[in-house]
């Protein structure tokens, strides 16, 4: 699928439902942003990211009205040692990489961007093996991740004339797109135990 596609699918699946999208991705940014100034609140970075994915990939796959917002704080009750531990990772590699230049951060950023999905998917999975996972997965599809980002340029350029207020009503409409280019990328649903089988 094309970034125009990925984005017209998420347009037709927030059709009516909108804000339920908007005021989970609020509640996740609220709190992100609340226990940041917490010197632990780094901590909670995987498991908001993986309680969003659980979130976002009910809502497309299942079709539903987007009011399961106690979907949010799965990633702390299955997953949370593996999503504190993914997302911890997850910032170290990408800020080393960054080091080296800003080229290669972006890249792994990249890379690494499907492990809150692939750790919703399958709770039981090893930190690492889901950024290994999520590696080999973006192996070819980096650039396509980039493109569907960069689609959204005009949209970012306009929330700049809102003082940045818009990207918090533009956050939902990539995240769906995002979710959608995972499930993409994934194809049919199947249990990490059955992935490691094959």
């Amino acid at each position: 699928m094309s970034s125009h596609e990925f984005r017209a699918l998420a347009r037709e699946q927030m059709k009516n439902r909108y804000w339920m999208v908007f005021i989970a991705s609020l509640v996740v940014a609220a709190v992100s942003a609340g226990t940041s100034a917490v010197a632990v609140g780094f901590l909670l970075v995987g498991p908001l990211s993986v309680g969003l994915s659980y979130y976002l990939l009910d809502f497309i796959e299942n079709k539903n009205n987007g009011d399961k917002f106690e979907l949010l704080i799965e990633g702390l009750k299955k997953s949370l040692v593996n999503s504190i531990v993914a997302g911890l990772l997850n910032m170290v590699f990408v800020f080393l990489w960054s080091l080296l230049f800003v080229i290669p951060g972006i890249i792994k950023a990249l890379a690494y961007s499907m492990y809150p999905y692939i750790i919703a998917d399958n709770p039981e999975i090893d930190a690492m093996e889901a950024l290994k996972q999520s590696e080999e997965m973006m192996r070819g599809n980096k650039t396509r991740l980039l493109a569907l980002f960069v689609s959204f340029i005009g949209w970012f350029i306009l929330c700049i004339f809102t003082a940045g207020i818009g990207l918090f009503f533009l956050m939902p409409y990539i995240q769906t797109s995002v979710a959608n280019f995972y499930v993409d990328l994934r194809g049919p649903k199947v249990k990490y135990a059955e992935f490691t089988e094959k």
